[in-house]
């Protein structure tokens, strides 16, 4: 083989890289605004009202879609509820862990908490003074996980396959209000199935 064609062999490969570069991520997916337009008002002990989005929040999300909702139980406790669909947008979806540094809490336990098809991460919180806790996990409508590495390798095998390689994660956030507590065994089995989440 010459140089020549070697050149031309490279180059032209070289060309088709640079035309999927700027042509795939202008495909079409489907995302899940179905599943958070579908978050319902009230389940079994609850009722959710949903709550605005922030500037900084709109401007950290970008193109993606979220929904966050306050979430009032029955004995009064109080949780807030987000879902975010990184479709349009997949790096506004990280490891829930930077989004709480990044507005100054300290992360002081992380544990693995077992979830009807897979686990959830459950943190406990400082700032100020203040404790928090949060539920959170990654769905993708049949299991639930903790790793962001799986989250970018499901999405990313979602966008080489055109969106036939299975539906898109959500990240689902369960956090309290800082000082309050909640009965997590209760979230898990009454409020996460009726929010969708199995």
């Amino acid at each position: 083989m010459t140089d020549r064609v070697k050149r031309r062999i490279i180059s032209g490969g070289l060309l088709i890289a640079v035309l999927l570069m700027v042509v795939w991520p202008l495909m079409p997916l489907d995302s899940a605004g179905a599943r958070l337009a579908a978050l319902p008002e009230s389940g079994p002990g609850f009722s959710a009202r949903t709550m605005p989005l922030g500037d900084a929040d709109k401007q950290l999300l970008g193109d993606a879609e979220a929904v966050c909702k306050m979430i009032a139980m029955n004995d009064g406790t109080r949780l807030v509820f987000t879902v975010i669909d990184g479709t349009r947008n997949r790096h506004a979806v990280h490891d829930p862990t930077y989004c709480f540094a990044g507005a100054g809490w300290t992360t002081e336990a992380k544990s693995a908490v077992p979830m009807p098809s897979g686990e959830a991460c459950a943190l406990s919180v400082r700032k100020d003074g203040q404790t928090a806790e949060a539920l959170c996990f990654y769905d993708d409508g049949v299991r639930q996980y903790t790793s962001p590495l799986a989250y970018w390798a499901r999405t990313s095998w979602r966008r080489i396959t055109l969106g036939k390689g299975g539906r898109e994660p959500v990240l689902v956030v369960c956090r309290t209000l800082p000082g309050e507590r909640v009965d997590w065994q209760k979230v898990r089995r009454t409020v996460l199935p009726a929010m969708g989440f199995h």
